[in-house]
């Protein structure tokens, strides 16, 4: 073949300087970590690292609230739209167009060391893949420590991820939330684990010339039992960016409040607000709310919402499993939009998940008759919705009373106002309903007598009881809080990091360009450690005779001392073959040139590397050549000929023999050109297109007789 070149076009981006120091990066990966709780936890080393950097504890993963989909943002710097990781499966991922930060550190500097280790195995086998130098899945945060450690000591890596699950484990088992001690206990334990990592790396004998950025972040929070959904709870993460050059700051988010003039047909300026974390109201054990397997009974409840997630607003259950005992009014999972109800006896369950939307920030009355032998109605603003045989259902008593706004273990917390929760031990038939759906209840109600609870949760004081209108079952309030529901605390996370933000952060640090067509959807936090003034806008090169000849252009320079070209075998191991000096201040553009008279036979690598006046250096991206100093290149003209067809050949032998094909690819003719001659004769060719191949080679040129 013809010599050639692959040119790289650097599009308006600052040369990126290798600052004295070597950049480095360990990205720490705590699962399912709340930043609330981890707040209260007892964490040093987190806490040294947060004051040496930037920390948000109102970041956001606004995308899927789970492990794979939430890894993937972290690793590939795009949200589930783009990986399409929905699930802990990864099916049909899209890794291939959205590749993982190794993938994108090799090709910046393939001389990268880069390690990733893991307690949850998928990160490493699916997102990492093979695009790591050394990857590891163990079976204990104490091994990832461990492991992590020794790697650091022990080997030079430039990129070292690491994952550690103990914390979502102990969320599963015990609860998301800061009012679990296991939970806090788990939190504090990683911690310890990250010490020795730490300490490894300020250990380093060459730790003074090292410039380390250490982010910490998590994939999901979580909200009672789970995550999947798209709570708050579920969606807030944080965020650490720690390093000796970045400056302290702390991102939060802007709370403000808001009159939303929500019309209230009870015409009630108080309720009684939950915040999801931890909030609720217990009503006491009482014989009369042990509905048994043959009681039919009546719940009702007005919400005001705008979240819509998998939480128990009003039972008597444990919400963990639909099978428990009890009922319970909630959300279709993971996130609704629909509102459902749900009984179950231990052993069967029935369930109906076809309410209507209701996290709008509106009232809602919401109705479910249980007749027991019979139908289970939904009703919504005193309007039926749906129904559902619950006559196999059996004994339901929890001997738990009644929670509202959490399950009978205080989890599953819901966020939003309550009011009007009535208790009826018979069947309220559907026009009742309708009639007094958003009127409060008195002696005129047809089933006054069987109202067995009725808290209207409108008084507006008080702190530590729900007043009972129906009788002496008072409720008892736990964090709940008074405030009018139409004035609503709006709080504003647009200013706050995403977990897409990771990717980018780490190859800023780097010193690696963000392409744009990579179309990620985060960006850095931190400025890079290594911008030069000096805006390259192309750079590529050709074989030249038996040299390479290479060409940049710069747009603007400031105090540019010049360019020393280096050249590569194998991408890796590079070497100055010249120096090209620069023109120290200049905003217009300019053309530089160099001719590297010894390329190596096959690939050639090449990139630049910018001097800055002061001693700051910044490298360009590498351009790759592939060089045949055998091969002869020549060219015709003009192309459209009708009587002799010009040659130039480079390095004409004393005789060169060329093939003229027709377009069917059967041979015209043969001719063998001698040395000094330049020209061949198609004037008996009759017009059409042909081509023209120099034996020996490849290449082959076209030309069109007239």
């Amino acid at each position: 073949m013809m010599k050639y070149f692959i040119p790289v076009f650097l599009s308006l981006i600052s040369f990126i300087a290798a600052a004295q120091q070597r950049q480095k990066v360990v990205i720490i990966g705590i699962d399912g970590c709340r930043p609330d709780a981890m707040a209260l936890a007892n964490t040093p080393n987190l806490d040294a690292l947060i004051a040496n950097g930037i920390f948000s504890p109102d970041a956001l993963n606004d995308d899927i609230t789970i492990s794979g989909p939430g890894w993937s943002a972290i690793l590939c710097g795009v949200w589930s739209a783009k990986h399409l990781v929905t699930g802990n499966n990864f099916t049909g991922n899209n890794y291939d167009n959205y590749p993982p930060l190794f993938y994108h550190l090799n090709l910046f500097n393939p001389a990268f060391n880069t390690a990733s280790i893991c307690h949850w195995a998928p990160i490493n086998d699916y997102i990492v893949q093979d695009y790591a130098d050394y990857k590891l899945n163990v079976s204990t945060d104490q091994e990832v420590s461990t492991q992590a450690s020794n790697y650091i000591t022990q080997n030079d890596p430039d990129l070292l991820f690491l994952h550690f699950d103990d914390v979502d484990h102990a969320g599963h088992s015990s609860g998301f939330t800061p009012d679990s001690p296991n939970y806090i206990a788990a939190i504090e334990g990683v911690d310890n684990f990250i010490g020795p990592v730490l300490l490894s790396i300020e250990q380093r004998p060459d730790y003074a010339n090292e410039d380390w950025l250490i982010i910490v972040t998590t994939d999901h929070g979580g909200n009672g039992f789970g995550h999947g959904g798209n709570t708050i709870e579920e969606q807030n993460v944080f965020v650490i960016a720690s390093g000796n050059d970045i400056p302290s700051s702390v991102i939060t988010k802007e709370s403000m409040v808001i009159d939303n003039n929500i019309f209230n047909c009870l015409g009630e300026s108080e309720a009684l607000r939950f915040d999801g974390a931890g909030d609720y109201v217990q009503i006491p054990a009482d014989p009369s709310f042990n509905f048994g397997a043959s009681q039919d009974f009546t719940i009702e409840c007005r919400v005001l919402t705008s979240v819509s997630a998998d939480v128990a607003i009003v039972g008597n259950k444990n919400w963990a499993s639909g099978l428990n005992k009890g009922f319970v009014l909630s959300f279709k999972y993971p996130s609704g939009p629909e509102w459902k109800v749900n009984i179950g006896d231990g052993s069967s369950r029935a369930d109906l998940n076809t309410g209507g939307a209701i996290a709008d920030n509106e009232w809602h009355t919401l109705s479910v008759s249980f007749d027991r032998d019979g139908l289970m109605k939904m009703y919504q603003d005193g309007n039926l919705t749906a129904s559902t045989d619950i006559s196999f259902v059996g004994d339901i008593n929890t001997n738990q009373g009644l929670f509202l706004g959490a399950d009978i273990n205080g989890a599953f917390g819901y966020s939003g106002s309550i009011a009007e929760v009535r208790v009826w031990n018979t069947i309220v038939e559907g026009n009742t309903i309708n009639t007094w759906h958003c009127n409060p209840i008195d002696n005129t109600h047809p089933n006054f007598a069987n109202l067995i609870g009725y808290w209207r949760l409108n008084e507006g004081t008080g702190t530590t009881q729900a007043i009972d209108h129906a009788g002496t079952h008072h409720g008892t309030i736990q964090g709940a809080v008074w405030n009018d529901p139409g004035m609503t605390i709006v709080d504003d996370y647009s200013l706050t990091p995403r977990l897409t933000d990771i990717l980018p952060t780490a190859l800023t640090h780097f010193c690696a360009p963000l392409k744009p067509e990579w179309n990620l959807d985060g960006s850095s936090l931190i400025t890079s450690p290594c911008l030069l003034p000096v805006t390259l806008t192309s750079f590529r090169g050709w074989p030249l005779d038996q040299s390479v000849q290479l060409q940049w252009k710069t747009s603007s320079e400031k105090a540019n001392a010049g360019f020393y070209v280096e050249h590569s075998r194998d991408g890796i191991n590079f070497s100055e073959v010249g120096f090209v000096s620069g023109l120290g201040n200049a905003y217009t553009e300019h053309q530089y040139k160099f001719v590297h008279q010894t390329p190596d036979p096959g690939s050639n690598y090449y990139r630049l590397k910018q001097v800055d006046e002061d001693g700051l250096f910044a490298y360009s991206e590498m351009i790759q050549l592939l060089f045949n100093p055998n091969a002869t290149t020549f060219q015709v003209y003009p192309t459209v000929v009708h009587d002799y067809l010009n040659i130039i050949i480079q390095k004409q032998a004393k005789e060169e023999t060329f093939q003229i094909f027709y377009e069917n690819g059967e041979i015209a003719e043969k001719i063998n050109l001698q040395q000094n001659q330049n020209r061949i004769d198609v004037s008996h060719l009759p017009p059409g297109i042909f081509f023209l191949q120099k034996n020996g080679t490849d290449t082959v040129l076209k030309f069109i007789k007239y």
